[in-house]
């Protein structure tokens, strides 16, 4: 796969390679603990969805995975939600396992399914027939191209709880989108397609009732060896953990003092950096005397929901209330306890805003790979961890890449964008781009012979105003070449500016955008991350 404007900060040579010091002595059982703990379920997990791969006719003999014993190696981690992989998070699953298996390293992805969202959706180019798009002369032969919207699940929501369609349902529309893109010309995205669609028809047969839409991605992303070798787990599972109750817990000790802390490193931060939305990096946690908001989510996966904690102080002690109800009460000492009943009842916390990244950096990692959305907001994160647990952070780095499905066209596109932007400069003063390759070479001798005979001129004038006589014509001649310099470079551009300008931003958008699926693209694993 070939990459563009790659992303990596520091340079991957940089990238830390070491475990990492917990100086928090209660964190740092915690943390031993909890790396076993982790590592040891996503092993499971992977195994079990390999299990459901080969009985679905994919991926054939076992895969390495980049484990190893926590006490001893090092942790990268990455993460994301179960969606269908764009080129950049492609990247940057790739570059995390490429590390990880240069230096020797257990790398573990977090599979973000405490999220509410679609699972299934994702876009596809189609042909625009219409009128005004013809217009657009790009190549003769290319269609222009707008960007729709389907979904292989069933129903958006959590998406724990996101499955696929029935597969008939599923086979039909995926073999329609097929069609649809080798109507359009697309015939290298098509075949690339069909090859991932027959597998999730494959896996929605395995189960008729609604295969799970979060593990069919997995399974596709996996046997396209994006990130096969990686150890992965459901961010539900991590909160399960004894150690993560134990961690929630803590703060559940001083939610007070927790949430003015966070909100004062929020609001430090937004300073520092300028950022005038206050919902920016995350939104303040509200806070009152007696009550307050804390940044976890109630999760009740049986029935699809997830509500903002708040908790309160009352004469029987602290209480956990969500969506406008009671939860159950705090007692000093009882935290984990407590908070182990609640997951009993089927419901769990999670933790949001910054305290995701947080919790897996304190707990777990000793490199977290992110996306250049993450790179921005995670330095709140280590002030968070600097100002409420008084340790230095495990590092985090930045991985990412864009990649076109239109790279011919969007090299047009821009190239036209260029011209646009320089074209009353090349009628005025084209000498300025005599030698670029700016000209067609036709075109740049005749303004070659045009300038020469303006500099001509315009040294008659000179000399005639130096004597005393009259310019009048010479004056006109110059007007007339440089009426003249204007039509020639006119000509030549405007009959392909007038396509630029008949674009319309779905047009636009669709020609430029980095962010179509994988299963689009023939050749999604890159040897060269």
């Amino acid at each position: 796969m070939t990459f563009e404007s790659v992303i990596l900060e520091p340079p991957r040579s940089m990238w830390p390679t070491g475990l990492s010091e917990m100086s928090h002595l209660a964190l740092g059982e915690l943390r031993q603990q909890a790396r076993k703990r982790l590592v040891h379920s996503a092993e499971k997990f992977v195994l079990r969805l390999s299990d459901i791969a080969r009985r679905a006719g994919l991926m054939s003999g076992d895969r390495p995975l980049l484990t190893g014993d926590p006490s001893t190696t090092p942790i990268v981690m990455t993460g994301h939600q179960p969606v269908i992989f764009h080129s950049g998070l492609t990247f940057k699953y790739q570059t995390t396992e490429a590390f990880a298996a240069q230096h020797g390293l257990i790398a573990v992805a977090v599979v973000i399914d405490t999220d509410a969202g679609d699972a299934g959706i994702f876009s596809y180019p189609t042909g625009d027939a219409s009128p005004r798009s013809l217009q657009i002369p790009f190549h003769p032969s290319v269609p222009q191209f707008v960007a729709k919207s389907t979904t292989l699940a069933s129903h958006p929501g959590l998406f724990s709880g996101s499955r696929l369609k029935a597969p008939d349902v599923l086979s039909s529309e995926l073999s329609a989108i097929e069609n649809e893109l080798r109507a359009s010309g697309k015939e290298s995205a098509a075949t690339a397609f069909q090859a991932v669609a027959s597998q999730y028809s494959a896996l929605a047969k395995l189960l008729p009732a609604g295969f799970s839409a979060m593990e069919a991605n997995l399974i596709t992303r996996w046997n396209a060896d994006i990130g096969s070798k990686l150890l992965e787990l459901p961010l539900s599972a991590v909160c399960s953990f004894p150690e993560f109750i134990r961690f929630a817990a803590s703060i559940m000790q001083r939610p007070f003092e927790f949430s003015q802390c966070y909100n004062q490193t929020l609001t430090a931060f937004r300073s520092a950096h300028r950022i005038r939305n206050a919902a920016n990096p995350f939104p303040n946690l509200q806070l009152e005397v007696d009550w307050c908001e804390l940044p976890f989510w109630v999760v009740d996966h049986a029935a699809g929901t997830r509500h903002v904690l708040q908790l309160r102080r009352t004469p029987e002690g602290l209480t956990l209330e969500s969506n406008c109800e009671r939860l159950l009460t705090l007692q000093p000492g009882n935290e984990a306890e407590a908070l182990t009943s609640l997951l009993f009842s089927g419901q769990q916390l999670v933790p949001r805003g910054a305290l995701i990244t947080a919790m897996l950096r304190l707990l777990f990692s000793d490199l977290f790979v992110h996306g250049t959305g993450g790179g921005q907001y995670d330095p709140c994160t280590d002030a968070l961890i600097r100002n409420w647990w008084a340790v230095e952070p495990s590092p985090f780095v930045v991985a990412s890449a864009s990649r076109f499905l239109f790279a011919d066209e969007r090299q047009q596109l821009m190239q036209l964008q260029h011209v646009e932007s320089q074209l009353r400069e090349m009628q005025y003063n084209p000498q300025r781009f005599l030698g670029t390759n700016a000209f067609p070479a036709e075109l740049e001798a005749r303004l070659t012979a045009l300038l020469h005979e303006k500099e001509t001129a315009v040294n008659q004038m000179m000399s005639a105003r130096q004597t005393g006589e009259s310019a009048h014509d010479i004056g006109r001649e110059i007007q007339r070449i440089t009426d003249t310099i204007k039509v020639e470079v006119s000509q030549e551009f405007e009959p392909r500016l007038l396509g630029l300008r008949s674009l319309t931003d779905q047009h636009m958008s669709a020609i430029t955008s980095r962010t179509w699926p994988w299963l689009m693209f023939s050749d999604p694993v890159s040897g060269n991350v």
